[in-house]
């Protein structure tokens, strides 16, 4: 889904550090923000996925990019831009909740979505538009969304 592509190649901007190892202690505070389990659950693919449904509708685009989307991208992104982080949640919030196409595509994928979930990946796909969907993986117990909109390539 290019729209989400878009959006994670926009989440580039951080003004805390990054979240270190990738272990569940790293990842429970990410750019000053702390992780609510509760309130947006990571536990599986379809949780992950309503988390980022619910963080757009409470506006929270901050917990989006810090606690739901892949962790290892968002770092790599602060790394190389070295902006901020209220910058990168103002391009966000446009993409996702000014711009509501983005998410009535995410909410069609979390309603009619084909799942696939193998061990530590994941994929929702539109059933009439198979080059259309969301990935995910899983690290240190949580599933987090994928900055692609492709399966993955692999080498042999």
């Amino acid at each position: 889904m290019r729209v989400l592509l878009a959006v994670l190649i926009g989440l580039a901007c951080g003004t805390a550090g990054p979240a270190g190892d990738g272990t569940e202690a790293s990842l429970a505070k990410r750019y000053g923000i702390e992780a609510d389990l509760s309130a947006y659950p990571q536990a599986t693919p379809k949780d992950t996925l309503a988390s980022v449904l619910k963080a757009i509708d409470a506006r929270r685009i901050d917990y989006l990019v810090a606690q739901l989307a892949d962790p290892d991208f968002v770092d790599r992104r602060v790394k190389d831009t070295g902006g901020k982080f209220d910058d990168l949640v103002t391009e966000a919030t446009a993409r996702l909740v000014d711009d509501p196409a983005s998410a009535r595509q995410l909410r069609q994928l979390a309603k009619d979505g084909e799942w696939e979930v193998k061990e530590d990946r994941a994929s929702v796909r539109a059933k009439d538009v198979k080059e259309r969907g969301c990935y995910f993986r899983k690290e240190a117990g949580r599933w987090f969304l994928e900055n692609r909109y492709k399966p993955e390539v692999v080498k042999p």
